[in-house]
C-alpha cells in the first residue's frame, strides 16, 4: 500500500466519522435548544461535556483533511475533495461523495441551530438585564 492509498483511506474514514459526528452534534444542538428554553442548567452542562469532544474530533479531522488533500496535490476545498472522490473507483467515490455532501448539509444545519441557540441565550440575558437593572421602572432589584 502506498502513501496515496493511505491518504485516500484516511480521507474516506474521516468523512464517514465526520458524517456520524455531525449527526450527533445536530441532535445535541436541538436538545440544547430545548434545555435552554427550560433553563435546565444541569442538562446543558451534560450536553456541553458531550459536544466538546465531538467538536474536537471534527476539528482534528478537518485539519487532517486539509493536510491529506494538499499532500495529494489538490486544493483543500470542495473542488479538491470532489476531484479526489471522482477519481476513485465508483463505489468508493459515490460513498465518499455522499458523506461529503451530508457533512456540508449537516454542518450548515448545525450552524443554524447554534445561531438559534445563541439568539435564545441573548434574549434570555436581555430579559434578565431588564429585570435586574435598577434604571428600569419595573425592576425587581433593590433600590440603591
Amino acid at each position: 500500500m502506498n502513501d496515496r492509498t493511505t491518504l485516500v483511506k484516511t480521507l474516506l474514514s474521516d468523512l464517514a466519522q465526520d458524517a456520524a459526528n455531525y449527526d450527533k452534534l445536530d441532535s445535541l444542538l436541538a436538545k440544547q435548544h430545548a434545555h435552554l428554553t427550560r433553563r435546565d442548567s444541569q442538562a446543558l452542562n451534560a450536553i456541553s461535556e458531550t459536544v466538546q469532544p465531538l467538536m474536537d474530533a471534527l476539528n482534528s479531522n478537518a485539519q487532517r483533511r486539509v493536510t491529506c488533500l494538499e499532500t495529494l496535490g489538490v486544493s483543500a476545498d470542495d473542488e479538491g475533495m470532489r476531484k479526489v472522490l471522482t477519481a476513485l473507483p465508483e463505489a468508493y467515490g459515490r460513498q465518499g461523495l455522499a458523506h461529503w455532501e451530508r457533512i456540508y448539509a449537516l454542518a450548515k444545519r448545525c450552524q443554524e441551530q447554534n445561531n438559534a441557540n445563541g439568539r435564545l441565550l441573548a434574549q434570555q440575558k436581555q430579559l434578565f438585564d431588564k429585570l435586574l437593572k435598577p434604571e428600569h421602572a419595573f425592576s425587581y432589584a433593590p433600590s440603591l
